[in-house]
């Protein structure tokens, strides 16, 4: 491996997104010098694919020489980390960049490390990574990637050419509005996954052979066509016409088979007949009654 890139690159977390990054900076040319994890082997296998020689369990064996530090750990953990980092007595932390990729924190949690002179921010991969997926898919699925950075404007540059390493995108959070933000991906990512699942129970209390798998052109038709043409434009379905007969006798079935479902039923629609009203799909009166049927 030619190394590319003047940074050197100490990782800790050997998760799923510590060691995506890790292997994508790997393969930009960065240098990975150690690779930290609670799990020594952990450690020890994400360091063998990035051809580092220096893996441990114990933040006093970051490599002296590193540059920037990626901490991708859960959120309860960043804070205790950063203040064991600081224990160092070989990093030179006015020449350090230490990030996390936490979506829900801000580059506050790192506050111990700004205070000793390093270069601080957060920088999260707008992505999903579930456990069940191969290190190979998840690095697939990397490929013009989003990252949500905050962070004050001296560390933004930094920022901007490690995202532009990766062959991603960086849109910039305000830190006031950080945890906004990461509700945003949890709408996105988290709650449509539970959405899914709420189909898959009807589709088994509808039998007949009808499977989850069987509305997957539906839902990647009405996915494509709410980026393309926005979610107001793309909405569709009995509340976009103002059917409310069919509303009616949806919430009927719904609170004979699972009064939870009809609550949720509600509560989603009142969100699509939001986007109706804005689009003037409905008439005023029509949607006045929905909103009733929908709030009853």
């Amino acid at each position: 491996m030619r190394y590319k890139n003047r940074y050197t690159i100490s990782i800790v977390g050997a998760g799923k997104v510590g060691s995506t990054l890790a292997m994508l900076f790997y393969r930009a040319g960065y240098r990975i010098v150690s690779v930290i994890s609670q799990k020594k082997n952990s450690a020890r296998k994400l360091a063998r694919v990035v051809g580092c020689k220096k893996y441990s369990d114990s933040l006093s064996d970051i490599h002296p020489a590193t540059q920037i530090i990626l901490i991708a750990v859960p959120e309860e953990e960043v804070l205790g980390i950063a203040e064991e980092i600081i224990k160092h007595p070989s990093l030179n932390f006015s020449k350090l960049a230490v990030f996390h990729t936490s979506g829900s924190l801000t580059s506050n949690a790192l506050i111990p490390l700004y205070m000793k002179g390093a270069m601080t921010f957060s920088l999260h991969p707008i992505q999903s990574f579930s456990k069940a997926s191969t290190l190979d898919y998840q690095i697939a699925q990397m490929k013009n990637a989003v990252y949500g950075f905050e962070g004050n404007k001296t560390s933004l540059p930094l920022a901007r050419q490690l995202v532009k390493d990766l062959c991603g995108k960086l849109v910039r959070i305000p830190k006031e509005e950080k945890i906004l933000y990461h509700i945003a991906c949890v709408f996105a990512s988290n709650y449509s996954i539970a959405l899914f699942g709420v189909v898959e129970e009807l589709t088994k209390r509808i039998g007949g052979g009808i499977k989850l798998s069987h509305f997957k052109p539906l839902v990647k038709t009405s996915i494509e066509n709410a980026f393309q043409l926005t979610p107001k434009i793309a909405l569709t379905g009995p509340i976009a016409r103002g059917s409310f007969s069919i509303i009616k006798k949806h919430l009927y079935k719904l609170r004979k088979v699972d009064k939870s479902l009809s609550l949720l039923y509600q509560q989603i629609g009142l969100q699509a007949l939001k986007i109706a009203v804005m689009r003037k799909s409905i008439k005023t009166k029509d949607a006045k009654q929905i909103r009733q049927i929908l709030k009853s």
